[in-house]
């Protein structure tokens, strides 16, 4: 490393920033530069100009790019080698110095999405906080159902500038909200997962549905940004069958107009009649809405509760916290008491 630039990374001819580095092995990964921005969280364009400037610094092409596709130059495999091993051990030298800052912290910041939160969360606090007297628990919720463009687990805890988040993962399991960047703890509870439906439809009535009887009936479709392995557990393409199930041509994001989507805007256009919403079956008893009402889906998988943490901030701390978390709620769960 060279210069007085904290984000300076590498000297190969120009000194290279750390943004670059990380913009370049993103598209490497992705060969898609619309895929890289949205996992970036920056614009496309932006990342066009990242890698342009880049390849003046370097001196060549480092992407071929058509209409169709983006492939490595011969110049951009070698750049790749040589640097992905660098910027590996930058990241966890990095991640190392600030657990080791932090471990002497007082304070743990955990954000939780609304329909997570409840009581359950001060008998957390207060065992973990007997066991650590010295440090304490600050809760944040957050009310959007899509906080920001990139609605990954990494750009959801940076932006919240969360220790740990608690946030649903549909599935039955953690698998859904796995990222290279995120630990994913042990599970605290789970939900059934329900169709939320305005009060005078057809399904209304029903004690229970299959994904077969939603066939008929369009499903608000999740953006893009919403990471495609989450967003087919939340919100199937097909029935168990292999039917195809119908979602609306506008995304969320599009039908509210804007990037950051509260629940209440979620509700509204169910209570609208815009299209249907799989959900977890306790969603009304954490967001009263008298116009609308959760049928159970007896064939979906439950929504279960886990803690997330960046890679980078781990610590004796966010460790003890989920190990905590966990046997407190071991055979206690209940969302809202």
């Amino acid at each position: 490393m060279g210069g007085n630039n904290p984000l300076t990374y590498w000297r190969w001819g120009a000194m290279v920033e750390l943004r670059e580095v990380e913009t370049f092995l993103e598209v490497s990964h992705e060969l898609h530069f619309g895929r890289a921005a949205v996992r970036l969280g920056v614009s496309q364009g932006r990342v066009s100009q990242t890698i342009r400037g880049l390849e003046r610094q370097v001196g060549g092409r480092l992407f071929e790019r058509t209409s169709r596709r983006v492939r490595l130059t011969g110049l951009g495999r070698l750049f790749q080698a040589r640097v992905q091993r660098g910027y590996g051990e930058l990241v966890e030298a990095l991640r190392e110095c600030r657990a080791s800052a932090r471990e002497g912290d007082e304070r743990i910041r955990v954000a939780y999405q609304a329909t997570v939160g409840g009581p359950w969360l001060s008998r957390v606090a207060s065992a973990f906080t007997a066991d650590r007297p010295g440090c304490e628990v600050v809760f944040n919720s957050f009310v959007s159902f899509l906080p920001q463009r990139d609605a990954r687990v990494p750009a959801l805890l940076e932006n919240l500038g969360a220790d740990l988040g608690l946030v649903w993962s549909p599935g039955g399991d953690g698998t859904a909200v796995r990222d290279p960047e995120v630990t994913v703890g042990p599970v605290l509870g789970e939900e059934a997962r329900g169709v939320l439906v305005p009060k005078g439809h057809p399904l209304a009535r029903s004690r229970a549905v299959g994904l077969e009887d939603l066939r008929d009936y369009e499903l608000l479709r999740l953006p893009d940004a919403v990471d495609s392995g989450l967003r087919d557990q939340w919100t199937p393409r097909f029935t168990h069958a292999g039917n195809e199930l119908r979602h609306t041509s506008a995304d969320l994001c599009q039908l509210t107009g804007r990037e950051d989507v509260p629940y209440d805007d979620v509700l509204s256009l169910v209570a609208l009649g815009r299209g249907l919403h799989l959900t977890i079956a306790t969603l009304l008893d954490r967001l009263p809405f008298s116009d609308l009402t959760v049928v159970p889906v007896h064939d979906l998988p439950p929504a279960v509760v886990v803690p997330v943490w960046l890679n980078s901030r781990e610590t004796p701390t966010t460790r003890e916290f989920a190990r905590v978390s966990e046997a407190v709620m071991a055979g206690a769960w209940s969302s809202t008491s």
